[in-house]
């Protein structure tokens, strides 16, 4: 029987077979894929291939830019440089050696640890170099500098303009070209030689290779003349192994002139060679009149589109033998177990007792099971829990109502004794009692009510303050702050007359001796009430106000049948669980300064005097 109950299962359970099609459909879909994309892959590949060349041909100018930049500040600062100028007007016999170390110095300051070589030509044809150079050196080096066109015109020209040349390197003339950038030294507007920096290309060589995105990639900076100042490092290397593009003897110039046909600062575009088509993307370098251009085969970029026909067909056969055990192997390890667990939990929510279920595969799905269990008992737990919570919550406010002065009595001895205190012409005593009646009336009517509005809390609470007034014979400043759409929030009732309580008693003792202040504010703020009752007494300590507002601090003080602070822990434990613990009170205090006291209350207005337990 147990074989057909799975059978039965297997049959009914259409979400499985409709898995089973979607997984057919899908190996169908990817061998059809397969041909489609052999057809398009070179046209993606292509726009791919762009667009990384792109972003390594944008960052690679910047670099270069940088580069350049960052050297030609580098030759301002020292061609200006006071103690240099001083060295070259005195050329003693230590000039040598000092300007080396001034060179030195600022290549160090300027961290420059770059293959450059610097130099100073005087005008008396002596010639200083940090690295130094032997006698060969500088007069290849002369010999070089003397055939750039604007050699002998230098003085003349602009001196604050750096010049910028491009030849062979004067160390290694037959291997690669070296960047030169000079700029006169100059005092009174006389010069005193020319400051001469080269950078092997090397560094630049090497800046092209990271742009490189395969072997058959070549990438070169090209001139105004269309003429390769550099070139990727591997180009040459790579020549003796197979063909590259350079080694075809693309017309360069040709190039060039489309790019300025295209009037634009990047760009691609295709060119053909030796019956090869080539596709090239440039970009101009900023603030440099070179262009970047990085060329590769078009046949290069579609190399691998090729095989993904044959290896489609060959994944799409083994997926098929592959999602048969994959299916298997679901429906014992997963399908089935997760029908007997929301089984079990349907069984649960219809109130029976969940079964048992022992499983052994998959960790998650171990977790899962014990997790439905615990799941159970903790639903328990929180049950008992909410029914201790309302029951806690309740003896809570039956302690706050047997607190209040239910005694009628009481009212009618106030009152004649109010009367008495009218015969005899005592306003004071009549004051009083008038302010013990009010708040036993506010006390006395709607007792079955525990919320009030802001306006009704108001008035018991300076009835209250009046009657401490006269008590304890001196004038408590009570200055009011309300919003008036806060006048008629609904609020706990005996909710501001316990923290006037506290100020009063404890703010304004003995040692007290400022006029007593108390501000009590009321803002509205989105879906919240905020009150605030601030008052200038004595403060409170620290140590003291840390534990102001814990609970045990209530138990303990109710066995004492005294203690500080206790109707305020009441007020915080009766709004939480009222309203949850994103609302309570906060206490700010500084001692003998002042005393903060905000009451956070959901903003909800009330049409009647109060709501009933």
């Amino acid at each position: 029987m147990r074989w057909r109950h799975k059978l039965s299962w297997v049959v009914s359970g259409w979400n499985l077979l409709f898995f089973v099609f979607i997984a057919c459909l899908i190996l169908l879909f990817v061998a059809f894929q397969g041909y489609v994309i052999s057809k398009q892959s070179t046209k993606t590949i292509e726009k791919q291939y762009n667009q990384i060349m792109f972003e390594n041909m944008d960052s690679l100018s910047v670099n270069i830019a940088n580069s350049l930049n960052y050297i030609d500040d580098f030759a301002r600062t020292l061609s200006n440089n006071p103690e240099l100028i001083a060295t070259l007007q005195h050329n003693d016999a230590n000039a040598k050696g000092k300007i080396k170390d001034h060179i030195q110095s600022f290549s160090d300051y300027y961290h420059l640890r770059l293959p450059l070589f610097i130099q100073v030509l005087t005008n008396e044809d002596q010639m200083y170099a940090y690295p130094s150079l032997d006698a060969e050196e500088e007069q290849q080096l002369k010999q070089t500098i003397s055939n750039f066109s604007w050699f002998n015109r230098r003085v003349s020209l602009d001196n604050n303009y750096i010049h910028s040349n491009i030849v062979r390197d004067f160390h290694h003339n037959e291997l690669s070209n070296a960047l030169y950038l000079s700029k006169n030294i100059i005092q009174n507007n006389l010069s005193l030689g020319l400051l001469v920096i080269e950078m092997n290309g090397s560094l630049i060589e090497r800046m092209l290779n990271r742009a490189q995105i395969n072997e058959q990639n070549s990438v070169f900076i090209l001139s105004v003349d269309g003429e390769i100042l550099f070139q990727n490092e591997s180009s040459s290397s790579y020549a003796s192994q197979a063909p590259t593009v350079l080694g075809t003897n693309l017309d360069t110039k040709k190039i060039y002139q489309d790019i300025k046909r295209n009037n634009a600062d990047f760009g691609s575009d295709k060119i053909r060679s030796s019956g090869t088509m080539y596709y090239y993307k440039y970009k101009q370098i900023p603030s440099m009149p070179w262009v970047l251009v990085s060329v590769s085969p078009l046949q290069s970029l579609d190399s691998g589109s090729m095989n993904i026909w044959r290896t489609t067909m060959m994944t799409t056969g083994l997926s098929i033998i592959l999602l048969g055990t994959f299916i298997y192997f679901l429906y014992i390890k997963v399908t089935f177990p997760i029908h007997q667990l929301s089984t079990i939990v349907k069984d649960a929510g219809e109130g029976q007792s969940p079964k048992s279920y022992p499983y052994r595969g998959f960790k998650e799905l171990e977790t899962l099971n014990r997790g439905i269990y615990q799941f159970f008992d903790q639903i328990q737990a929180q049950i008992e829990t909410i029914k201790q919570g309302e029951s806690e919550k309740r003896r809570l406010e039956l302690h706050m109502l047997q607190s209040q002065m239910r005694p009628h009595f009481w009212h009618n001895c106030l009152n004649s004794l109010r009367f008495m205190a009218v015969l005899h012409g005592d306003r004071t005593m009549e004051d009083a009692i008038l302010s013990l009646t009010r708040m036993l009336d506010y006390t006395l009517k709607n007792t079955d009510v525990i919320f009030s509005t802001l306006e009704e809390e108001r008035e018991y609470a300076l009835s209250y303050v009046r009657f401490q007034e006269i008590r304890s014979m001196q004038k408590i400043q009570v200055h009011l702050n309300l919003d008036p759409r806060s006048l008629e929030a609904r609020i706990p009732k005996f909710t501001i007359q316990p923290i006037l309580e506290n100020a009063i008693t404890h703010g304004f003792t003995a040692s007290f001796d400022k006029e007593p202040c108390i501000q009590i504010h009321a803002d509205v703020q989105e879906d919240k009430l905020i009150l605030r009752v601030v008052d200038n007494g004595n403060g409170i300590e620290p140590q003291m106000l840390e534990h102001l507002l814990d609970p045990s601090r209530m138990r303990k003080s109710e066995r004492k049948a005294s203690g500080s602070g206790i109707s305020l822990i009441n007020l915080e434990q009766r709004i939480q669980l009222e309203f949850g613990k994103d609302f309570g009170i906060q206490i700010e205090s500084q001692v003998h300064s002042c005393t903060q006291v905000k009451i956070i209350l959901p903003y909800t207005s009330i049409e009647a005097k109060g709501d009933s337990l």
